[in-house]
């Protein structure tokens, strides 16, 4: 019913004016998307569709978005409509921050949530500076502090469209517009929503051509692996988690991310596209001979690690000092970049991996977002 409510209420759109347009003539043309299947552009005459496909429901549409720079421009009935380019924007999601700095958006943003985690130093200065206001929670979004912001656009997870502050917002006359990169498949395919947010600001062309160069290096990479001698490394992910330790399914970008670098995963089999929750004896006994251990935040040291949980210790890549955390790059208020940048960058993630896996293979690079914990 709340989500029956919700894409009604998109669908109304803001503007008072009767709009007499069919949304179903035939486009002029369409955004070319290579990896991405969770958004698509469509071009008219005067403006264009932007659909935002459900990622929980295979066929349905998650929200609808006429975008154009005409106010005058007439307008189909069934969907969101907004004026571009955006100048004020709001954004709940620290994953579309490296996207708007590559575009050259960020003084566009006027609002944060959980602002003092922020990585990016520009936003993090521009919040500092009183430029930016922080919105709390992004599943609270604080609605008053918003609404005086008078945003352009406000850019929130798809998990938000359950949250009755959304509705609020819409019923004020705020653009509200979901942004599920993270549902993606691969690394590739999150990358490539640089696009999406591209098209507020009219600026698709500039993300084709930065998308591109992060694609083919992606891509070259990846084909540098294929033919490395050696063992591929068997890989252990994430920690144990209040009983529950959650290893990434088969079809996971993580799980993605380790193939590509040439790495060995037990679960690359699985069909699910989230985590697998396992006990902590089924890991140990599925993994407690892997060759290195990504992605633990139970601390940061082995020392930490183990009195967080001594069994820990067990575990072959503890013993051989082979245990990374996402957390090169982090601030003093646990800002990090591989929240940001990593998701719009993923051939430096990639490359990270492959320097983990094979370093023969780039005998140069340095750490840009993994981090071996020391003793």
């Amino acid at each position: 019913m709340v989500f029956t409510l919700v894409i009604a209420v998109l669908l109304v759109g803001c503007s008072g004016k009767v709009r007499q347009q069919n949304s179903q003539d035939a486009p002029l043309s369409h955004l070319v998307l290579t990896h991405a299947t969770g958004f698509s552009i469509d071009y008219f005459e005067g403006y264009k569709r932007v659909t935002v496909h459900s990622p929980w429901t295979p066929g349905a549409e998650l929200a609808r978005y006429y975008l154009t720079t005409n106010p005058e421009q007439s307008l189909p009935d069934d969907g969101l409509h907004i004026l571009t380019p955006i100048q004020r924007m709001v954004t709940a999601s620290c994953t579309h921050y490296a996207f708007l700095d590559m575009l050259g958006e960020l003084d566009k943003v006027v609002g944060l949530c959980e602002a003092q985690r922020t990585y990016n130093p520009t936003l993090r200065q521009a919040f500092q500076a009183g430029h930016i206001v922080d919105l709390g929670n992004p599943f609270r979004i604080n609605v008053e502090r918003c609404l005086m912001l008078k945003p352009d656009l406000v850019m929130v997870s798809g998990f938000n469209q359950f949250d009755e502050r959304i509705n609020r917002l819409l019923d004020a006359g705020t653009s509200v517009v979901y942004n599920n990169e993270w549902m993606e498949a691969d690394l590739l395919a999150r990358a490539e929503w640089i696009k999406y947010i591209a098209c507020f600001f009219n600026k698709e062309a500039l993300a084709d051509s930065l998308y591109n160069e992060v694609s083919v290096r992606y891509q070259t990479l990846a084909d540098q692996v294929i033919n490395t001698p050696g063992e591929k490394p068997l890989v252990l992910s994430g920690d144990n988690f209040r009983g529950t330790w959650y290893q990434p399914g088969g079809r996971n970008f993580i799980a993605t991310l380790f193939k590509d670098a040439g790495g060995r995963y037990l679960y690359a089999a699985d069909t699910t596209s989230g985590s697998i929750p396992l006990s902590f004896e089924q890991v140990y006994k599925d993994l407690g001979e892997a060759d290195v251990w990504v992605g633990a935040t139970s601390g940061h040291s082995l020392a930490e690690l183990k009195a967080h949980d001594h069994r820990y210790s067990l575990f072959k890549p503890f013993r051989n000092g082979q245990v990374y955390a996402y957390t090169n790059r982090i601030t003093e208020a646990e800002g990090n970049d591989y929240w940001e940048r990593a998701v719009a960058r993923p051939d430096e993630l990639l490359a990270d991996f492959i320097h983990l896996f094979h370093p023969a293979c780039l005998p140069d690079h340095t750490f840009m977002y993994l981090k071996k914990l020391p003793q």
